[in-house]
């Protein structure tokens, strides 16, 4: 039984965690070992039980799952989360873009989806210089930040601001 490293992200904090598990461990135990460590509630009603997202992923890793089965390998990517959507909502010249996405989307993909055919479609020019900023904030995410640990409260949405990369002091 060999054992692998997960790095874990968790609904509301950016901080990335690392949990040791062996890999016939469960996606079960998975979110028991980050209750343990403060990262996550292992319970709940059903629809509001945390379910754990590969990274970029739209829907959970069924529960009973070994880590193996479930396609994680040492080093892989994860995200727990009551929220099985984010709602995410782009601003940019007085109009507005939504879209849902699991919550352990990156914010590179939402960025490109926000830059992109389906959001403002800017020219790649445009696109390279514009960043998403959470709305009423200074606060512009790394590209690697999950949207999930952007969710505050009990609403699983997140709203950005599409701003110019430089910030212009006068």
């Amino acid at each position: 039984m060999s054992g692998m490293q997960i790095f874990l992200q968790v609904e509301g904090v950016r901080e990335i965690r690392v949990l040791e598990l062996p890999s016939s461990a469960t996606v079960r135990d998975l979110v028991k070992a980050a209750a343990d460590q403060g990262l996550a509630d292992a319970e709940g009603e059903a629809a509001e039980a945390p379910a754990v997202f590969t990274e970029d992923a739209e829907e959970p890793l069924a529960p009973g799952a070994t880590l193996e089965a479930a396609g994680l390998r040492h080093g892989a990517s994860v995200h727990i989360s009551r929220c099985k959507k984010v709602r995410v909502t782009v601003h940019f010249n007085g109009k507005e873009r939504s879209e849902s996405f699991g919550p352990g989307a990156p914010i590179h993909r939402i960025k490109r989806w926000a830059v992109g055919k389906k959001g403002f479609n800017l020219s790649d020019q445009d696109a390279a210089d514009h960043v998403l900023q959470i709305t009423g904030t200074q606060d512009r995410p790394d590209d690697d930040v999950h949207i999930g640990t952007l969710v505050q409260g009990r609403r699983c949405a997140v709203e950005f601001d599409l701003v110019p990369r430089k910030r212009v002091e006068g």
